[in-house]
């Protein structure tokens, strides 16, 4: 039989961030998806206990699975916790700058978004400095459809690969805005990609307007650069009269990101 390999905690180690680190390690390592049964191989944990740490990663958005395998890879989230040398890390720092000076133009809130499996996350976001406010936490995952740049990285997306994403979407809807019709979304992608930019008109939360260009263009997308603030501020006509703005910021990501190091750097 062969011996588990077991690694000696000290004695103020607490048990359950040793495992769920153990874990993550293990999917950072993994080279692809990983089975459940794989996991617990790898980290010498029981079956039940993986699982259970795996339901409280996927709701963080650190861990994601794949719905047709039912196996399990790190998610992008996982990319927020460290600067380092990370491909999402490095864009963070260097779109950073670039973010606080829309921030301090627009006097609004500048978000920098990615594409993860079905949903879009936050990797760096610079709040107004009005009073009335929206706040957007680094790492909080939104839904594609019913938010400016989660419509941007759909319609980015290659035809084939957009048409498989949108079936596997939940149109859910969070306000009376919301686009559920797929007929009606699919149009509001093809128009979001002719123009260049994407609105969300009160579509995720009521009151709440946004404006969303892509960052290396529609054919080249690596994140989505927004601005969004509360409806009064943010009519649709300001929403327009922002993109050449957003343009030109996306522009300057988007030339940070060509000056990145490859890994093999």
């Amino acid at each position: 039989m062969k011996e588990a390999t077991v690694v000696k905690r000290t004695r103020r180690s607490v048990q359950s961030v040793d495992r769920a680190l153990d874990l993550l390690e293990a999917l950072a390592a993994a080279d692809g998806e990983v089975s459940i049964t794989a996991l617990a191989a790898r980290t010498g944990l029981h079956v039940s206990t993986v699982h259970r740490l795996l339901a409280t990663l996927l709701r963080r958005g650190y861990v994601r699975q794949n719905p047709e395998t039912s196996r399990y890879y790190a998610g992008a989230k996982l990319a927020t916790l460290a600067e380092g040398r990370s491909r999402f890390g490095e864009l963070r720092l260097r779109a950073r700058p670039i973010l606080r000076a829309i921030a301090e133009q627009t006097r609004e809130s500048t978000n920098l978004v990615v594409l993860d499996d079905v949903m879009a996350v936050y990797i760096e976001s610079i709040p107004s400095s009005q009073v009335v406010r929206l706040f957007t936490q680094v790492g909080n995952r939104v839904p594609l459809h019913a938010t400016g740049a989660g419509k941007v990285l759909l319609a980015a997306l290659p035809q084939a690969r957009r048409d498989t994403l949108l079936d596997r979407l939940e149109l859910r809807p969070y306000t009376a805005h919301t686009l559920v019709d797929p007929a009606a979304l699919r149009r509001a992608l093809d128009e979001a990609r002719e123009r260049g930019f994407a609105i969300d008109d009160e579509e995720y939360d009521e009151g709440v307007r946004c404006v969303a260009v892509p960052v290396g263009g529609m054919d080249h997308a690596v994140a989505a650069l927004s601005v969004s603030a509360p409806a009064m501020r943010l009519t649709r006509q300001r929403c327009l009269e922002l993109v050449p703005l957003l343009r030109r910021s996306a522009a300057e990501i988007a030339a940070a990101v060509r000056e990145m190091p490859t890994n093999g750097a």
